[in-house]
């Protein structure tokens, strides 16, 4: 009885070490994916961009615009983030009767060296007699 409790003790201590052994990251072209990584010494790992806008009109013949604009460069030195992610996120309200509501929201960021992750929603809505929503969202990266 001890005997198969010190097995079953030895082989439950043995499995986080190989379930870490399976982890890691599979690279395809593994002497370009390293030297990517080596050219970014002193840049930084990761760049995040959140660009949220809210939009209303919300009274009988109102009017409502909004423009935003979020613009990333090159980063200092030609520097270029191993991960980038970018958010652009639009609520775009037309509620009350001949109301107007006009959104624009640009993004322009750097693309990742390694991952680039873009997500892009909105929300346009026009309700009353007459009311108009206009939404236009755009999320590039460029290399």
């Amino acid at each position: 009885m001890q005997r198969a409790s010190l097995v079953i003790l030895a082989l439950l201590a043995a499995l986080p070490a190989a379930a870490q052994e399976r982890g890691g990251l599979a690279l395809r072209n593994p002497v370009s994916e390293v030297d990517t990584i080596d050219a970014n010494r002193g840049c930084p790992l990761s760049a995040t961009s959140v660009t949220v806008g809210v939009n209303k009109a919300t009274g009988t013949g109102s009017s409502a615009q909004q423009q935003l604009g979020t613009f990333g460069g090159s980063g200092s030195s030609g520097c270029r983030p191993l991960v980038s992610t970018q958010v652009v996120a639009g609520v775009n309200l037309g509620l009350g009767n001949r109301s107007s509501a006009g959104q624009s929201i640009a993004v322009q960021g750097q693309r990742g060296a390694l991952a680039t992750t873009t997500f892009t929603r909105g929300v346009n809505i026009g309700v009353g007699a007459g009311s108009t929503a206009n939404q236009r969202l755009l999320n590039q990266t460029s290399r």
